[in-house]
């Protein structure tokens, strides 16, 4: 079983268990209200499918799939070096974690990078309903136009956590190069790696919403 490096104990707190186990609540408590954010965006989503499917399926036919599914892949595989990097700074290999918090912020630049191509091509396809000097595509469908915004809505918000995530990783990666910074605050890396696996559940749900419902 491994080991968990020392926590400099902060002075509201009795012990270092109690400690850990309040930081991971507050974490846990953002969490579900950023839940609660997404979760009305995909029963709008589920709402229109029901109601409008043709329509959906008009929207789910020009979505990238292929981009869609490889972002899945990216996280799930930046997922797996972020549990990587939670077990490493247990045992007190503040190293090797820095590296693979550097890994994980690598595959999130890479999903934005193919997001960012995929809304490329929405443009070039007239798919960006919200453009009013630009025609869209499927004029006369207001229900598609309304499920193309929401995509847009979801997908962009996903994105602005992920960055949020990135962003984290590189100053949690620059702040273990410092000595001695896991003897002080290994709790900030898990509480880091609840916040990744989080962006990652909520693209597991995006994917399939978005992109498989009505195809």
């Amino acid at each position: 079983m491994s080991s968990t490096v020392g926590i400099e104990l902060e002075e509201q707190y009795h012990d270092v268990e109690q400690q850990r186990e309040a930081a991971k609540l507050g974490m846990w408590t953002f969490l579900l209200t950023e839940l609660l954010l997404f979760s009305g965006l995909f029963v709008t989503a589920l709402v229109l499918r029901v109601m409008h499917p043709d329509s959906v399926t008009a929207v789910a036919l020009h979505l990238k799939f292929w981009i869609g599914a490889t972002n899945t892949a990216i996280l799930i595989v930046s997922s797996f070096i972020m549990s990587v990097a939670i077990e490493l700074s247990r045992l007190g290999r503040q190293r090797p974690m820095a590296w693979c918090m550097l890994g994980t912020a690598a595959f999130g630049v890479l999903f934005l990078m193919l997001k960012g191509y995929e809304y490329y091509r929405d443009y070039v396809e007239h798919m960006t309903p919200f453009l009013s000097f630009r025609r869209y595509e499927l004029v006369g469908d207001p229900a598609s136009r309304l499920f193309t915004n929401l995509y847009f809505i979801t997908t962009g918000l996903h994105a602005v956590h992920l960055i949020i995530g990135i962003t984290l990783m590189l100053v949690m990666a620059w702040l273990a190069s410092r000595e001695g910074f896991l003897q002080k605050h290994q709790n900030r890396i898990e509480i880091t790696g609840l916040y990744w696996h989080f962006i990652d559940l909520i693209w597991m749900i995006v994917f399939p919403t978005l992109y498989l419902l009505n195809r």
